[in-house]
């Protein structure tokens, strides 16, 4: 293939994806765009960069390196959506590309085909089209290109390497560029900055080691002690976004507690969903359905058991069928690992899988269909080759057409909504979601269907009771919006957020006892709202007559909020009050 040829499929990829991606160029922010990007006062700080990459806490994940694009394009183009959905495009065309340089790199043909279909699968939709997944196209891309430098750092040193002599045979000076330490040293820069993007780049050295046993039949030391780095570096930073994921995005609770032999059962059958997806995919949504897993069901064994008989049988055969079956089917099902459920994700709270945990196994699986059938194709049959790459190019439109029609869903968080509602009637979190935009644009009676449909499917959804309650309470009926709220607070008695209503809701019952003790009980609980559950306090015990306690608390509201004034007023209002009892 001529290099005009190679420049102008390029250029095809890259204008096709474009087109592919033109609903979501012209799409605005979705869910949690806005703790990300648009309402996230990290962003705003003056001290932005150094709070993204010093603090873990500073955002919702610690990916600093994602955090840091967001402020960047905010200083050039504020929150126009415009501009970061055509950044998240062009990371993923020019991922593509860098996939197809990567399978030439490995000597393996129809890399231009593998790109293209990674480029149009709809699968990739999800991560691309949503502004929070730049996680995805910003951590693959370094990914590949750290893939790049590692292999080509192993070329330069390798006896393979071609000797380089000027013309009167004298050694050339090798650029510094091209020199093994400095292509390893940028392998390693690359490799640690994707994992600042997302760590499930911490699987690239086991890919690496996979891509070195594939093409020698065994890993040899010189294999595994470049990498060495690379296993140490993407266990820690992988380990602290476990940690974070427990303790900060709080991954965990009864919806995580499968015990070990559900985890082994869900494998399975998260394996072969993506397979499926891979290979066939229709049906996409933005939540799928929650599975019952259950260990106890036999029948529930088979996915596992099934995906562990196809690497048994691909070993036994590797001599008649090569490494490369068994190669693409460990690496499929490594790429996946990460989000097969032995470790607990927060977005498994409403389903086990998601397009986006998938978004480097398409990229690998598009190779492995692309490359390793044209890599079977017999010698002297250039009819069947072309054959197959006319029927290659005819997937291409079908999976660009999948792309553009499933991009249209994410054209705004409604619409998101609504697709995923019809889609999946039982998505609980979609109904409590769009309830809350329905009832911020005054259709209060649709946003309580949702919230009672929301309730049906999971009755332990306190978003959703949360909502009802204060449906109620602006509808005049708070006796309604109270046991509303008992229903939440039997369900987390340790809801600061439900402590603090319930107790508000009371006293403007003229309830005051009882207001008092969920208020007493809310400050027991810290959270973000300290100062309103002081300053209600306040005036519950105002009512009861006790002035000096009061005061201790409306001084504890100003302190925390100094531009809260309604605690001010109420301040001053009972120390005018005390002195006047006195």
């Amino acid at each position: 293939m001529s290099r005009n040829v190679r420049l102008g499929i390029a250029v095809a990829i890259v204008v096709a994806t474009v087109a592919a991606y033109l609903p979501a160029l012209r799409a605005g922010f979705v869910w949690n765009d806005d703790t990300y990007l648009s309402e996230n006062p990290t962003l705003e700080a003056p001290n932005a960069l150094s709070l993204i990459w010093t603090e873990p806490r500073a955002s919702e994940q610690y990916y600093p390196l994602v955090f840091t694009t967001y402020w960047l394009e905010k200083q050039l183009w504020g929150l126009r959506p415009f501009g970061y959905h055509l950044v998240n495009v062009l990371l993923h065309a020019a991922s593509a590309l860098l996939l197809w340089w990567l399978l030439h790199r490995l000597g393996l043909p129809a890399g231009w085909l593998a790109a293209a279909l990674f480029a149009l699968h709809p699968v990739c939709v999800e991560s691309v089209a949503w502004v929070t997944e730049r996680k995805n196209t910003l951590s693959l891309l370094l990914t590949l290109l750290a893939a790049h430098a590692y292999l080509a750092s192993r070329a330069a040193l390798g006896p393979a390497a071609p000797a380089r002599k000027g013309r009167k045979g004298q050694a050339v000076v090798v650029p510094w560029h091209r020199r093994a330490g400095t292509l390893y040293a940028a392998a390693l820069v690359s490799f640690t900055l994707a994992l600042f993007a997302k760590t499930t780049a911490s699987l690239l050295p086991a890919v690496l080691l996979l891509i070195a046993w594939w093409r020698n039949g065994r890993v040899r030391r010189e294999d595994l002690q470049p990498l060495i780095p690379f296993f140490l570096v993407g266990a820690a930073l992988a380990y602290h976004t476990a940690h974070l994921e427990r303790t900060m995005v709080r991954a965990e609770g009864s919806e995580w507690a499968l015990g070990l032999l559900g985890r082994v059962v869900l494998a399975g059958r998260v394996f072969w969903f993506y397979i499926g997806k891979l290979a066939w995919p229709t049906d996409l949504m933005f939540v799928y359905s929650r599975w019952v897993v259950n260990p106890a069901v036999w029948w529930q064994w088979l996915p596992t058991a099934g995906a562990l008989g196809l690497v048994a049988t691909l070993w036994l055969g590797r001599k008649r069928l090569g490494r490369g079956p068994l190669t693409g089917a460990l690496l499929l099902g490594g790429l996946v690992f990460p989000a097969m459920g032995f470790f607990n994700v927060y977005a498994m709270r409403y389903s086990y899988v998601a397009d986006h945990f998938a978004y480097q196994a398409v990229a690998a699986g598009c190779a492995l269909v692309a490359c390793g059938i044209a890599s079977w194709l017999p010698a002297g049959r250039p009819r069947l080759a072309r054959a197959l790459a006319v029927a290659g190019l005819g997937v291409l439109p079908a999976l660009a057409a999948g792309s553009f029609a499933h991009a249209r869903s994410f054209a705004d968080a409604d619409t998101l909504w609504k697709s995923t509602i019809a889609d999946n009637p039982n998505c609980y979190m979609c109904h409590t979601n769009y309830g809350h935009s329905l009832y911020e644009q005054g259709r209060v009676a649709e946003a309580v269907e949702h919230f009672e449909a929301a309730l049906r499917v999971k009755p332990d959804n306190i978003l959703a009771l949360l909502n009802l309650a204060r449906a109620a309470d602006e509808g005049g009926d708070l006796p309604n919006a109270a046991e509303r709220l008992e229903q939440a607070l039997a369900i987390e008695p340790g809801n600061a957020v439900v402590l603090l209503n319930l107790g508000t809701t009371y006293l403007r019952l003229d309830k005051v006892g009882e207001a008092v003790q969920y208020l007493e009980e809310a400050l027991r609980h810290p959270s973000d709202d300290d100062y309103l559950a002081h300053n209600s306090l306040g005036a519950a015990l105002m009512r009861q007559n006790r002035v000096p306690e009061a005061i201790v608390h409306f001084r504890a509201a100003v302190a925390l909020r100094p531009d809260f004034w309604k605690a001010q007023a109420n301040l001053e209002a009972a120390q005018a009050r005390l002195s006047a009892g006195r």
